[in-house]
């Protein structure tokens, strides 16, 4: 066998392509590509598309959306695995490809181990979201006691729309918008349309609290989005807003609702989810104090379920803390659902797959990623939550 050429041709928004051009007679029984997607993927691997002839070219496209993920700034370490018609297996020199949006021509500012990538603005403006991700991985990673050891990379777009392409091919939802996203643990995606060192401070958190709960067990999405609202230097707009409106009226989410991930995605609700999971958090630090809350996260990282966490740190389960927070904001204890609905704590870690080969088990559907939206739904925001029409902000993390 001789190996004429190997590449991989970027197609983005699509993915990118594959390819090794060989000389092999008779030709070979079977030509794989294997991957790693870092920095959360394991190793995966599809059959190439090969055609016939002296000179024989196989390809195949590792498509973003169809399981995985493939973001700018993403890193491939892929190579080539050939089988002969004997059997005899041969594998080609590992190669590093690093996947670009190929629409714009991005500039780089670093600050430590941050480095942001921007291709409009001002380079004021871009120091000014730096400055934002770097105060942020060191103000929650104090909260959170945790440190995060690698780089991390910070896109910046000058708006929401440019940036759908980058974080989901054909968009994700007539009438959705986001403005945020962290896809993998190391990369935040953040548009400059709204309130753009918010969403940075938000993002970043994302990362930091990822680094601080890594384990076989992951925290309720609504705590990990409370954390990132308490990292805002201010609610987003229309938050503080739909949750004073359901305080006044006594109609404030249970936690039953919390950790239904319905309720941070549906335009009736996902102002008063961010609102109220933001304002539990703060409520958890001002009373109890910095290093419980940081307790708290490692017993989740530990493998604690979300009753036993807050038992053994606090003394209380979810609704001990469901009614401790609506007595600080001046409402009566609910009493306990035979029905209470446990957050999802279990996370399939599935690694990033082709087409042919799906992730299976929890999280299957979404390419075993944990997706917490946080975007923004443009329409009407339901009488149940404000009176009036409005946008919702929301932003996302796909962890």
């Amino acid at each position: 066998m001789g190996v004429v050429s190997e590449d991989a041709t970027n197609e983005f928004p699509r993915g990118v392509t594959f390819s090794i051009s060989l000389r092999a007679d008779p030709p070979p029984k079977e030509v794989r590509v294997q991957y790693h997607l870092a920095p959360d993927g394991t190793g995966a691997s599809a059959v190439a598309d090969c055609s016939e002839g002296a000179t024989i070219t196989c390809t195949h496209t590792l498509t973003s959306g169809a399981g995985i993920f493939i973001i700018p700034g993403a890193n491939i370490t892929w190579h080539w695995e050939v089988t002969d018609a004997s059997g005899q297996r041969t594998n080609t020199p590992d190669k590093l490809y690093v996947h670009q949006d190929t629409r714009f021509t991005f500039q780089t500012l670093q600050q430590g181990d941050i480095t942001l990538y921007y291709h409009s603005g001002s380079e004021a403006q871009a120091r000014a979201v730096l400055q934002a991700a770097a105060e942020t991985l060191d103000r929650i990673g104090q909260l959170e006691q945790t440190q995060v050891n690698f780089p991390v990379k910070v896109f910046l777009y000058e708006t929401a729309d440019e940036m759908q392409p980058a974080i989901a091919p054909g968009g994700v939802g007539r009438g959705v918008q986001v403005l945020g996203e962290v896809v993998y643990s190391d990369t935040a995606m953040v548009s400059a349309d709204v309130a753009t060192l918010d969403i940075t401070r938000h993002e970043v958190a994302h990362i930091v609290t990822r680094q601080a709960t890594k384990g076989p067990f992951d925290v309720p999405g609504w705590l990990n989005e409370g954390i990132s609202v308490y990292a805002q230097s201010r609610p987003l707009a229309g938050h503080a807003e739909a949750l004073q409106s359901a305080i006044d009226r006594d109609r404030v989410l249970s936690m039953r609702e919390l950790n239904s991930s319905a309720s941070g995605s549906t335009a009736s609700t996902v102002g008063l989810y961010y609102g109220q999971a933001g304002s539990i958090v703060k409520y958890l630090v001002d009373t109890y104090g910095a290093e419980k809350f940081a307790q708290l996260l490692r017993t989740f990282k530990a493998g604690s379920t979300v009753d036993k966490a807050f038992q053994t740190v606090y003394g209380f389960d979810s609704l001990g803390l469901e009614n401790e927070w609506r007595a600080s904001v001046g409402l009566g204890p609910r009493s306990a659902s035979p029905t209470l609905t446990p957050a999802p704590t279990e996370q399939a870690r599935a690694a990033p797959t082709s087409s042919a080969r799906q992730p299976s088990g929890a999280g299957a559907a979404d390419g075993g990623t944990s997706w917490v939206l946080v975007g923004v739904i443009a329409g009407l925001v339901a009488a149940v939550v404000v009176a009036a029409a409005a946008f919702v902000v929301l932003l996302r993390q796909r962890l």
